[in-house]
Parts: C-alpha cells; structure tokens; sequence
C-alpha cells in the first residue's frame, strides 16, 4: 500500500522546551492516525545559531555562553551533559581558531541543528517510536551552481526530484530531521542560507512526493501588512505560489521564498500554522489558488534600504557601461535590490536584508564608482511593495493615493515585469503613513475577498478573555477633558491612575530585578514622585535631570539614581561620580583620555549590540549607523585598560530602540551582554533596556508580557548569579497624556481636507520627526460618523507641521476640541518655541483615592 507522507517543520521558537513538544507530538500522532508518514524537520533550539554567529561576525570565542546554553536545555530535557562531551569538544575547537574558513562556518553554525538535534531524538523516542534522518544523507548541493564559492557552502543549493526508491526505504510511521544544513559532492558540511530549515522542508517534501508541506511558526499565517504597524491587515486564507513567493521576498517574513519554488514546481501545498493555536486556517499555497483577476494582496515595508543613484551622459547608448558598473557591486559582494534607470542615470537600492551596509563599504563603493559616474547616496530610505497580480489595472487607484504624497519625496517606483508588485522607495519618514494609505485604500475598504479572513484586530479581540469593550480613560472623562479645554487648551492632561496600571503591568515581569524609569520621556515632577513611591529607580542623561530628582528629593536612595549621558563633556561624568551616581560609559575614548577621572570608580558599559528596532531611524539605539554603544569588537582591549588602571565594571548594558513589540527582543539582549561576562569577570548586573512597545493604534494587541516575562526567566535559570535590570520610559507614561487643542481653520483642497488647530510640531514634533502615528479625534463630536478624511495640521510657518495624515473625522468646525491620544511621552518633554509660539500647557488629574 502506497502511504503518503506530511512533511512538518518547525522553527527555533517552537522547539526549545519540553512543553512545546508535547504540542508537536499531538500533531504528529493526529497525522499517523489519519493514514500518513510524518517527517518532522527542526529548527536549533531559539538563539543557538545567532549566539554561533558571533563567533563569525566578532572573531571572539562563544564557547562559554553557548557551552551554558547547552548545559540549561540538557537539564530542560532531563538528559545529562555528559552526552554532549564530544560535541563540546567540537565546539572549542572551532571557537579556538582565530579565523574560520567557509566550511568551518558551516560546522559552527550548523552545530545548533546538530545538539538540538541529538536533544529533541532522546526525548521523543521516550513518548514514540522515531527514527532519525541525516540530511546529509538526502541533501547534496548542485554540481551545476555557478555562483561565488563564499554562497555556494553557505547559502547551498540542492537539485532534488521525487525519488522512490526514498519512499519505498523509509517505511516506518515518523523519522526526525535537523535542517538548515545539507552536503556537497565531496561530503561535507554546507548551509542552505537563511530560513534554511524551511528550504529543507521542501527539499524533502519533493524527495518524498508529500502529500502537503506544513511550515509552523508563532503567528498565525501570512497578513495583507505588518500587523503591528495595521492593525486592519487582514489573514490571507489562500494564495498561489507566486504572490507567496513576491510578498516573501518583499519584506513578509513568515517564510522565506526560495523554500517556495521546490514545492512551486511539483505541485506541493504549502501550509502555514500557527503551534500557539493549531485549530487556526492559516494560510494555504496552492497553484490552484493563484489569482485570475487584478486585486492587490499585500502591502509590505522594508526599512533600512539605501538608495544608489549613478548619474553620467556616458551612459547614453554606450554599449557595456552598464555592466562596468554592476562588476563594482559584485566585487564588493553587494546584492542589488530594485533598479531604476534613465537616459543619464542609473539608480539601485541596497536591502539591509541581503547586505551588511557599513560606512566603510558604502565609501569603498563611493570610490571605486566615481570613476564612471556620479555618485549620490541617499541613507534612510524605505521600500513600500504592492504585491499583487495584474497590478497596471490598478494604476488610476494607485496614483490617487500617492497622489497624497506629492509634497513628499518618492525616490523611485518601480514595476515589476511579471507585472505583480509595484515598489516606492520614500524616506523612512514616509513609509508607514504610505502603507496605511494604499491598505486602507485598496484592501481595507473594499468588499470582502474569499481569500482574505478576519482582520489581525478582529483576532486579537476573539481571543481576549475581556469581551466587554473597553474604552479609554480619556472616553470616560470627556467632558471633564472638555471643560479643561474650554479655559486652557492648548493642553496636555496626565491621567496618574493610569501610570499606575502600567506599572502594575511592569511589576508582572518577575524575571527583572530592578526598573528605572527613563525619566527623558516626561520628567514632570508629579510624574516622577509617584513613579519613584512605586519602588522605580529613576534614569537620567543630564546634570539637569540629576536635579530633578534630587528637588524632589533632598536626600536620595543613590541606588535608586542612574547616569547615562552620551557624547557629554567629562565634568558631568566626574560630578555624577562624586555624587555617588551609578553611571554608565558607552565610548571607550572616555576611559582612554580620562584614566584618572574613572580610576578607583565602578561603572556601566553600554554596549552595541550591532542593530537596531524600532519603527524609525531616530528610535533605533543600535548599530553602526548610531550614536551609541561600544563595539563587542572592542571589549578585549577595553577589559585589559580597565584593569591596568583599576577601573570598575560590574554592569553591562544596551538599548537598541523604542516601540519593540518583539517579546524575544529583551533576551536577546540579554544573551547578547551575557557574552560580555567573558571579559568583566565582576559583573554582577545586565541591564537590558527599555523600548517596550505600546499599543499605539486602536485594535493593536500589544506587546506579549507573559511571553516576555518566560523568555527573561530562561536566561535567568542559565545566569542565576545576574541581576537583571530594565529602563522603560515611554511604557509608562504615554498612555497616560493627551494633549488637546481647539480647531481654528478647515480649509477644502480639491478632495484634500485640512483641519488646523491652534498648536502643532511646537507641542508634538514626533509626528514630524519620527512619523509617529497617534490615534486623534474629535472629542466635542466624539459620537457622530466620520464622513470625510483630513489632514491634523498645526499652526507653524512649516510644511512639515503635520499631526496625522487622512484621518477620518466627523463634520469638523471651529472651536471643536481635538484630542490626539499617547502623548504623555516625548511630547512636553521634547516641545519648544518655535515660531515664537507658547507651547502646550501641563495639567494633572489626581489618582482616585
């Protein structure tokens, strides 16, 4: 009898506990049941292969903080580190080479696949019967690949076709399989590049001739946008292979599209489950489901993306000069992205994705172009892709939307030829406000599709236990918002019970030691004595700040103090340190030119974890196009000075941005510091800082404090003798401001409706400086229907005092109150005046007693 065969895969996240596995056990006993052969293909267990990497990218052995991994996930699983003494073995000798070659890369990071493997094998094998699978044995890359050697061990390839005689030798009901890596000709070690263990998936799958591929991960499948930045984005339900593999490659990373193209050409399915909830849809690819008429499917970002435009009158009709200047971005080994050309000028992007772009290589490209053409490049920019199909039908609704945008810069559009995306790259400022407006346009607001589900706000709220409506703290005072309104607009209002329901929040993270409270995002002085009642340190970057605190409080816990200046000169480092103040150095100059300054004192370092999140470039704390942090590069010949000259360290800290809604972001981090450890043997604290994301738009689900709370407790069993600390600023506060404003002007342009209040970016620059998004209404009409949209403008002699972009509002008049919501942070604290205009006052409504 001829029985089929599932391939499963699951992901890093999914597989790191034994909990997990009892879910994944139940889903591969429901498929025996039902007639089929499971293979099961894995991921390593989650961060294993980033904390291997480094190895890689720093040069600087990891073989104690991976060795202690190890050692936490064999005590996880019940099986004795003994076992794995030949591993580790393998391990140091690999991190004991001061330069690996491709091959060893290929060792190193596919050494995850292999321990995790080894774990996961004994564990089952306790609850079922399994066999396990060598992908080198099944997996050998293609004789015929072309490309540089460097992508040919790390980034393989394998030419795979069904195979029965497979099928017929692999007779037993379940086999287990690492992917990620795979063999060459000559039998050694090779990688199949990022999201190889799904690409390993689908090799197997068509090896097999499976029935389906099922890809499960941690969310729920793929979206028509990020949902964290629209909330609106709605689940795709089905989509054919190349609309999967077109919003894959343009920023959706759910899956990765070259594990598409296998199961693509033999007809596979592909499903995409979510391990937190199985009875999910998900999304399927079927061939069957590829579209027959125009629609738009997704709407993706990329940040991060840098702009290359070569200018020359040489280039007109000139035979090979193209080529000429495409050899300079393969001998620098950069990948190009879009591509936009002109008469006289060629422009390309850079994806952060396929390239490490630093200051040094985009300078060596600079150089080695210059002698062709002109050359311009532009940092900063986004990519905001359309994928669809028979997207030049949409063309007329398409340019009524960035029609919007006129006053904007639109870099370049681009159209792909199979005629399924269409891409502008605008400033990193532009971005999001775009993709809100062509989702809203051209998916929120349409009529229902069969193959888009419910919306990633209507998900959320079908799972929260709450099923009544919860409104606001500002919906429940609005008329006494009102009445302040009506006497003292323009206005911030902080609510101080709410600053106490999110510190009740923060309290939930048991893992964390101690908070302090980044008391930049709103150093109002009522703000900050009920924050420090609650036990929460207070953070500071300025002498300023420093007196703050000690107005509000004479004679201080100076435990409860911290200094983290940046780029400031040495006498506020020497005052914090009389006083007693714990600070923190993040540029090793500082401790190089000032040895005296810091001898026989204990500091902070704040390290550089070489990226950054956040929605924006000025919120991103991390990497090397920022101000901020030192090097991991350099902490060896750091940790040497600061003994020679008895120099202190016992905390380690970084910070890489703001509105994080990544729970794993904060053990990264931490696991990151952990690595510090080798070279400060007498720290004692890891201060993994702040970022916590909000919910910024109504129907976000937030950021997952539960989840957060499991992680930090994982790094905790491996560090026990750590002290973990945090520094939220915007969590706390935000929530808890509004700033109102009366209405002065409505002005019609066209289709274009404007609505002018009496303060703007002299109140509330974020909008103009980060293209924040804050939620903004009409609290005098706060009941009645929207029937228009507009643009939220202020009163400032600047095209760029804009407050929010197409918002839909009720008929608007002179005099109504606008509220605009989660400004209690970096809105007074970051106001001016500008114009000569007054900035909004600061009010506070008492907690209830």
């Amino acid at each position: 009898m001829n029985i089929q065969w599932r391939v499963l895969k699951f992901g890093g996240s999914s597989v790191s506990t034994p909990e997990q596995w009892r879910t994944i056990l139940h889903q591969v006993k429901t498929n025996i049941e039902h007639g089929y052969r499971v293979l099961l293909v894995h991921s390593a267990c989650y961060g294993l292969t980033n904390a291997l990497e480094t190895k890689i990218k720093t040069g600087q052995s990891v073989y104690k903080s991976v060795s202690q991994r190890l050692k936490t996930l064999a005590t996880d699983f019940g099986q004795p580190l003994a076992d794995f003494q030949a591993d580790l073995e393998q391990l140091k000798q690999l991190c004991d080479l001061p330069q690996l070659d491709d091959y060893q890369q290929a060792e190193l990071l596919s050494w995850g696949e292999r321990i995790s493997h080894q774990l996961f094998f004994n564990h089952v094998k306790q609850f079922m019967q399994v066999q396990s699978l060598n992908p080198k044995d099944w997996l050998t890359t293609t004789v015929d690949d072309h490309r540089n050697p460097h992508s040919r061990v790390l980034s393989a390839k394998c030419g795979v076709k069904p195979n029965p005689e497979a099928q017929q030798r692999l007779d037993q009901p379940f086999y287990l399989m690492p992917g990620f890596f795979a063999a060459d000709e000559s039998g050694r070690t090779v990688l199949l590049g990022r999201s190889g263990s799904d690409t390993s998936a689908a090799y197997m799958a068509v090896i097999l001739k499976a029935e389906r591929i099922e890809i499960w991960t941690d969310v729920d499948g793929i979206f028509s946008a990020n949902p964290h930045q629209i909330p609106q984005a709605k689940l795709l339900l089905r989509l054919g292979y190349q609309e999967a593999r077109e919003i894959a490659a343009s920023g959706g990373r759910v899956i990765h599209p070259r594990s598409i193209l296998p199961a693509e050409q033999y007809h596979i399915p592909i499903y995409i489950k979510n391990t937190l909830r199985p009875e999910a849809p998900g999304t399927v690819l079927k061939h069957e489901f590829s579209p027959k008429k125009p629609r738009v499917s997704a709407i993706n970002t990329r940040h991060q993306v840098t702009l290359v435009s070569m200018e020359s009158i040489n280039m007109w009709h000139q035979a090979g000069f193209i080529s000429d200047l495409f050899a300079v971005y393969k001998e620098l080994g950069l990948s190009v992205d879009l591509i936009s050309t002109a008469q006289t000028n060629v422009t390309v992007s850079l994806d952060a994705v396929d390239n490490v772009i630093t200051a040094d290589l985009l300078s060596q490209l600079k150089q080695r172009l210059e002698p062709l053409c002109e050359v311009n490049i532009i940092a900063n920019c986004s990519a905001v892709t359309l994928v669809g199909y028979r997207m030049r039908a949409l063309a007329d609704t398409i340019a009524a939307v960035v029609a919007t945008f006129a006053d904007q810069r639109i870099y370049i559009t681009t159209q792909s030829s199979n005629d399924l995306n269409q891409t502008f790259v605008v400033d990193e400022d532009q971005a999001d406000k775009l993709a809100r407006a062509l989702h809203e346009v051209l998916i929120t607001r349409l009529p229902a599709r069969d193959e888009f589900g419910p919306s990633w706000a209507d998900l959320v709220a079908s799972r929260s236990q709450e099923k009544t409506v919860i409104t606001t703290w500002w919906q429940q005072q609005r008329q006494a918002l009102l009445a302040l309104a009506e006497q003292q607009s323009p206005c911030y209002v902080y609510h101080l019970d709410t600053i106490n329901a999110q510190i009740n929040t923060l309290k939930s993270l048991t893992a964390v030691d101690r908070f302090f409270y980044a008391m930049k995002a709103n150093p109002h002085p009522e703000l900050l004595s009920l924050i420090n009642q609650q036990g929460i340190g207070l953070e500071t970057v300025s002498p300023g700040e420093i007196q703050r605190c000690l107005e509000l409080n004479p004679k201080p816990d100076l435990d409860s103090l911290l200094f983290t200046p940046n780029f400031a000169p040495i006498h506020e480092y020497q005052q914090a340190l009389d006083q007693g103040i714990t600070t923190t150095i993040d540029n090793p100059a500082l401790l190089y030119d000032y040895p005296d300054v810091f001898k026989n004192q204990t500091v902070i370092l704040r390290l550089d974890p070489g990226h950054g999140s956040g929605h924006h470039r000025y919120v991103r704390t991390a990497g090397e196009q920022s101000k901020f942090g030192i090097p991991e590069s350099e902490l060896a010949q750091l940790a040497n000075w600061c003994k020679q000259h008895n120099i202190g360290v016992n905390g380690l800290h970084a910070h890489t941005g703001s509105g994080i809604l990544d729970h794993q972001n904060w053990q990264r981090i931490a696991h990151f510091l952990a690595r510090g450890l080798d070279h400060f043997n007498d720290v004692k604290v890891i201060n993994v800082g702040g970022g916590l994301g909000i919910k910024e738009n109504p129907g976000d689900s937030g950021l997952d404090f539960q989840a957060l709370n499991e992680s930090l407790l994982e790094f905790k069993k491996q560090y026990p003798q750590i002290a973990l600390w945090m520094e939220p600023g915007r969590f706390l506060v935000a929530h808890s401001g509004v700033l109102l404003a009366k209405v002065t002007q409505t002005k019609l342009k066209g289709k274009q409706g404007y609505i002018g209040l009496e303060t703007g970016m002299n109140s509330l620059i974020r909008p103009a400086l980060y293209g924040a998004w804050h939620n903004i209404v009409n609290l005098t009409r706060l009941d009645q229907p929207c029937d228009f949209t507009a643009n939220i403008v202020g009163p400032m002699c600047e095209s760029g005092d804009i407050l929010g972009i197409d918002r839909p509002m009720p008929a608007t008049q002179v005099g109504d109150v606008m509220l605009i919501a989660n400004t209690g942070a970096y809105g007074a604290a970051m106001a001016s005046h500008y114009n000569l205009r007054k900035p909004a006052q600061e009010l506070v409504i008492q907690p209830n007693t």
